[in-house]
């Protein structure tokens, strides 16, 4: 396994536990940080502490709420300054169970020594648009909206 796909494997890891300390650790001070489609489920995020705000606000896709999710798989690709990571997972509000979604991501993490350099996020967001149409009253980021 190379140095780079332990990072990004580490990051992952620590972004899952809430260490924001430990993955801001791993993040250049001019990180960038891009997620497919228009704000407010997409947008870019520019800056170490910028980035790690839009982490752990849940900023970019629905928000934080009451979720529920599973991953189905992850799928890690190690490239020459970057790792590929293709995701399936499921998730779905808690008050509403019985409505999945399923959603595909790839994930492209860029290095620059041993610090991760650039995150582009490319998830299907037309998936979000439409789980959004049909849930905006459960989803606090978009209730007053």
């Amino acid at each position: 396994m190379s140095r780079r796909l332990e990072i990004a494997q580490a990051y992952e890891k620590a972004l899952f536990a809430g260490d924001r300390a430990a993955v801001g650790k791993l993040f250049h001070n001019d990180i960038a940080y891009w997620v497919a489609g228009a704000p407010p489920l997409g947008g870019e995020w520019k800056g170490r502490e910028l980035v790690l705000d839009a982490l752990w606000n849940r900023e970019p896709g629905l928000g934080a709420a009451d979720w529920g999710s599973q991953d189905v798989w992850r799928d890690w690709y190690d490239a020459d300054d970057r790792v590929i990571v293709e995701i399936r997972e499921r998730s779905w509000l808690k008050s509403a169970p019985q409505d999945i979604m399923d959603q595909r991501t790839c994930c492209v993490i860029r290095f620059r020594g041993d610090r991760i350099s650039e995150i582009r996020d490319y998830t299907d967001s037309h998936i979000y648009e439409e789980f959004l149409k049909r849930h905006r009253a459960g989803l606090p980021k978009f209730a007053t909206t």
